[in-house]
């Protein structure tokens, strides 16, 4: 399957594994369950593809903090990826909620602003981000979980 042509040129930041150095598969991700929280069609399109070719199950992608409350809930995956700006309305309630749940977050935004108290519990990954810096953050914090 090629690359989405948004992934492919970069929007974002975010480009193919195909255009960079290659991944070799990585049984740490293959399987792994994220819910996936992003408002933009695009950049949800973009991750979602790159994080199904990783081998990663993708429950998603959601637009607002109900509907990635009620996915989560269902789904009960073991790390979110969530745009901290979901439709104007910021998801530090749905960060704090995940938390609860004890399921991992990876926080992505293009505020360069973020509350310093975020650091302590989510890795932030500022927009435009590189396909690599997701996938090593991935990788490091799939090494430390259990698999549901």
């Amino acid at each position: 399957m090629a690359a989405s042509p948004l992934l492919r040129s970069g929007i974002l930041g975010m480009r193919s594994p195909e255009g960079e150095a290659q991944h070799s598969p990585n049984a740490s991700l293959e399987g792994l369950r994220v819910l996936l929280v992003e408002d933009s069609w695009q950049v949800a399109d973009a991750l979602k593809l790159l994080l199904e070719k990783l081998g990663v199950i993708v429950s998603g992608p959601v637009a607002t903090v109900a509907e990635a409350q009620a996915l989560a809930a269902d789904a009960r995956p073991s790390l979110a990826i969530v745009d901290v700006n979901l439709k104007g309305e910021m998801a530090y309630g749905l960060l704090d909620w995940l938390n609860r749940q004890q399921i991992e977050v990876i926080v992505i935004s293009g505020y360069a602003d973020l509350p310093r108290s975020l650091r302590q519990f989510a890795p932030i990954l500022h927009k435009p981000f590189t396909a690599t810096a997701l996938i090593t953050t991935l990788r490091r914090i799939a090494d430390r979980l259990p698999r549901r």
